[in-house]
């Protein structure tokens, strides 16, 4: 009976001791759940080594009947290779204005708000006109008077009826009538604010019943959204290779927007100060999101290669002498040998790099596993 309850308790403990954490079964501060809790670890750290032991000896195995090193390989193939150089620009509208009024005079009437597109032509304000109109209506009244003595004038000197003199008095003084009223009219049309071209009313600045001067008072900012482009700084070191007509990758990161274009103008001016100058990319149309001066990321293609070897920058080894290698795979007789291979390169993209020589299409080379070879070692391949 007495072996009867032990057991039963050992197997209780056995219980709680499983189902315990091991900072739980020391805080109880019960001798026999510790130590079952310590068999318990000790048997499962016995299993543990029995598998890696299992391991360790599949491994010298593998070692033992093979002693070549294990290598992956990759094959050369042809391809196009794009190479961008990235720039910093910033973004400008063709139509971007502050609105100065020409005529002095109280703002009578506003008749846009921030925000909404206007069209060319479209009146935006007016300004108290001081009295012009009135002005207007009665030079119209001399004018006409004086338009109807030359016509008669001038039928009478036709018929060679009156003096000369008669005449050119008349016709001056219609000239003169004239004149006056295009001049008139003219300042009465700057009491009219017009839309110089179609866009966004971005800010209105003026109020109505504010007095404004010319060239001093700021009315409005006036955006043309569909007419923008980047400009950029270019080092005058690719000025053979960066041109007009070449493809241009406009990144905007903050708004996760990249847009294809190409580069529409190339300063001639280079900056003695900077040694830079200026290229002009187009932005598409209907890209409301982009905004006048946003600085951009401007990837410019400043280099085309066809059928172009291309390897990963990770594949390239350096020697003692500081050439470029790789370990290019040779078959001979069944047998696989990594013969080391002097490379020239040229530029990269940050992944691949261009091959100039020392590879052609269908090369097998290293591509895991250089470091455990040397030059004309046999190798064993292994590839995923």
């Amino acid at each position: 009976m007495k072996k009867i309850f032990i057991i039963v308790s050992s197997l209780i403990f056995s219980c709680q001791s499983e189902n315990k954490s091991v900072s739980e079964v020391i805080a109880s501060n019960n001798i026999e759940l510790i130590k079952l809790k310590r068999e318990e670890i000790n048997n499962k750290q016995q299993e543990i080594y029995k598998k890696l032991n299992l391991i360790d000896l599949k491994l010298n195995e593998l070692e033992n009947n093979s002693k070549n090193p294990i290598v992956s390989t990759s094959r050369i193939i042809k391809q196009d290779f794009n190479h961008y150089v990235e720039l910093q620009g910033d973004v400008k509208s063709e139509k971007i204005i502050s609105i100065y009024p020409e005529f002095s005079g109280i703002i009578n009437e506003i008749f846009v708000k921030s925000g909404e597109s206007v069209d060319k032509g479209q009146i935006l304000a007016t300004i108290d006109d001081g009295g012009l109109k009135q002005q207007l209506s009665q030079l119209q009244i001399t004018y006409n008077l004086a338009k109807t003595t030359y016509e008669r004038q001038e039928r009478l000197w036709g018929q060679k009826i009156g003096s000369e003199i008669q005449y050119l008095e008349s016709k001056s003084m219609f000239e003169a009538q004239s004149k006056a009223i295009e001049q008139l009219t003219k300042q009465l049309n700057k009491t009219i604010i017009k839309a110089p071209f179609s866009g966004i009313i971005d800010n209105v600045i003026v109020k109505k019943g504010e007095v404004v001067y010319p060239g001093r008072s700021n009315l409005m900012l006036l955006i043309n959204m569909q007419e923008m482009y980047v400009e950029s700084k270019v080092p005058e070191n690719y000025i053979n290779s960066i041109t007009k007509g070449k493809d241009v990758v406009i990144e905007a990161p903050m708004l996760n927007i990249a847009l294809k274009s190409k580069i529409r103008l190339v300063a001639n001016y280079i900056n003695p100060l900077n040694r830079t100058y200026r290229i002009e990319a187009e932005i598409p149309k209907n890209n409301y999101k982009i905004k006048p001066n946003l600085n951009v990321k401007l990837k410019v293609n400043d280099y085309t290669s066809e059928d172009a070897i291309l390897i990963m920058l990770n594949h390239i080894n350096i020697d003692s002498n500081n050439d470029e290698y790789v370990y290019k795979i040779i078959n001979k007789d069944g047998k696989n040998y990594a013969l080391k291979t002097i490379i020239e390169t040229g530029k990269n993209n940050g992944n691949f790099i261009e091959v100039l020589k020392g590879l052609t299409e269908n090369d097998e080379i290293v591509s895991e596993g250089a470091r455990k070879i040397t030059n004309n070692s046999e190798v064993k391949i292994i590839n995923n």
